[in-house]
């Protein structure tokens, strides 16, 4: 597969460097990008071309790209690798059946500077995870692991057993900006498919519903699944500070 765009290909040269295949450098930023590529490795897998060569690896590249990198495919982490057993705080993330790659790469962004450990997606009728996420996300899915998960509903039980709690974003819980509210220092946040919210089987098994504190709109009924995602996460961030 292939990523572009210099944050994006920058954040998998730092963090995932063996996973590169080919660096494909325009000529006229060889100087630019020649410093940043220090490793013998990498630099054997270096090329410079022309602007129109660009386009010849995807036609959906052009040379205001400047980067591309080919690199293996993202894979899912296990489940054992999200869950946090060493510290006495932790922070997982489950999108329950988005489908919006724009809102899953900023829910990945926004997850890599709220210290989440991980990011649970179900198998079927959900997004994946795709350069589009890698573009969006500006690189954050080569920092935060994800796992796919067969059975959501199961997964949450493994989470409580390693003593997480869970609690689901939805318009009828309980607003966390109460003062007298607080996630617990190793917390499960929930966020629903864009249209449809979360599932009643995964609510069911929630520990908390909450909810975000809104102004009543008509036809303007609550924020998209990104920005609730945002707002949460900072709070939970907070919280176990």
């Amino acid at each position: 597969m292939y990523i572009i765009g210099h944050n994006t290909c920058m954040s998998c040269i730092t963090h995932n460097p063996n996973k590169i295949n080919n660096i494909y450098i325009f000529n006229e930023k060889k100087d630019e990008y020649s410093h940043l590529i220090n490793s013998k490795e990498l630099k054997k897998r270096l090329h410079f071309i022309n602007k129109n060569d660009f386009s010849s690896i995807n036609k959906s590249f052009t040379y205001h790209d400047h980067i591309v990198i080919e690199r293996d495919a993202y894979q899912s982490s296990g489940l054992e690798e999200i869950i946090n057993k060493s510290k006495d705080k932790s922070t997982i993330l489950i999108l329950d059946q988005l489908t919006d790659q724009v809102n899953i790469g900023n829910i990945f962004r926004t997850a890599a500077l709220t210290d989440v450990d991980g990011i649970i997606l179900p198998e079927h009728s959900s997004a994946s995870i795709t350069s589009t996420t890698a573009t969006i996300s500006t690189g954050a899915v080569e920092v935060v692991k994800f796992h796919i998960a067969k059975n959501i509903a199961r997964t949450i039980e493994v989470l409580k057993k390693n003593y997480y709690w869970i609690y689901s974003l939805d318009m009828n819980g309980k607003d966390i900006v109460n003062k007298n509210f607080k996630f617990d220092k190793k917390s499960v946040l929930i966020i629903g498919n864009e249209g449809k919210g979360i599932r009643k089987n995964i609510l069911e098994h929630s520990d908390f519903t909450v909810s975000l504190k809104q102004k009543d709109i008509p036809q303007i009924d609550s924020l998209n699944a990104a920005n609730s995602a945002a707002i949460a996460l900072y709070h939970i961030y907070i919280d176990q500070d």
